[in-house]
């Protein structure tokens, strides 16, 4: 399912409320494979670790999300500048000890 960047904004800030800490605890990212790149890139553990993704319209739309994270509320996450219309989920996980940047 398609998300707006409204939608995302308030279920990630909602994501965080409920697992607790400091925004910049958390990751966020932009992909096209999201679950490619929170278990195999940054080593989130599937069951034990909180994360979430959620699939935009496009990739700027993906873009805005992030930047928003990262530029307003000081998540952690490498920006992520360019694109191809593929490249359009947002995902965050908590970090941990297990997990990498």
């Amino acid at each position: 399912m398609v998300y707006s960047v409204q939608q995302i904004k308030y279920e990630m800030l909602a994501y965080i409320k409920e697992f607790g800490g400091e925004f910049g605890d958390y990751y966020v990212g932009i992909a096209a494979n999201p679950k490619a790149e929170l278990f195999k890139r940054h080593g989130v553990h599937q069951k034990k670790d909180p994360w979430l993704y959620k699939q935009t319209l496009t990739f700027l739309a993906a873009r805005t999300v992030q930047r928003y994270f990262l530029e307003q509320l000081g998540t952690d996450g490498e920006p992520v500048l360019r694109g191809d219309e593929d490249t359009d989920c947002v995902y965050i996980y908590k970090k941990s000890e297990r997990t990498k940047p």
